[in-house]
């Protein structure tokens, strides 16, 4: 063998070896959508809720469920199917996102994130993110999430 096709197939393994390390550090883009659909459900569900609801923690389970527990005694769990549908467990209602990024809600509401990161209800809510990575809204509800990976707002 010529050291020319040497040289080509040292360059086809190094490509093969490339692409395997590339395949493997790409980012799992379902396990993504899952992620963004739930936590836009927690946005969404914190949208909808009243005062009576004010003061929840939200956490992840190990499948992916988000539990919430209020202190007005109201809890129950958000999950995402695998058709990216997410259903609150108490209320029954459901969220879906459609192909423009618009969550369209079972109860008629829609949600809008814009470029910015702030998102608009059709019911006048606006959730923006501040720079300590607070979650707050324009009825003056705010959401932090802490190092356990819990949100909770008041």
């Amino acid at each position: 063998m010529s050291k020319q096709k040497k040289v080509r197939k040292m360059i086809k393994e190094a490509n093969k070896l490339a692409d395997k390390h590339l395949s493997e550090e790409t980012i799992n883009w379902k396990a993504f959508a899952v992620a963004l659909a739930v936590t836009f459900a927690i946005f969404v569900f914190i949208f909808s809720s009243g005062k009576a609801e004010a003061s929840c923690s939200y956490t992840t389970n190990a499948l992916g469920h988000t539990q919430y527990s209020c202190n007005s005694g109201q809890n129950g769990t958000l999950r995402t199917d695998v058709l990216g549908t997410t259903r609150d467990s108490r209320t029954g209602t459901t969220w879906r996102t459609d192909v423009l990024g618009t969550t369209r809600s079972s109860d008629g509401t829609t949600y809008r994130t814009d470029v910015l990161g702030t998102t608009r209800g059709s019911d006048g809510t606006v959730w923006r993110k501040d720079a300590l990575g607070t979650m707050r809204s324009n009825d003056g509800t705010t959401c932090k999430t802490d190092y356990l990976g819990t949100m909770r707002c008041n």
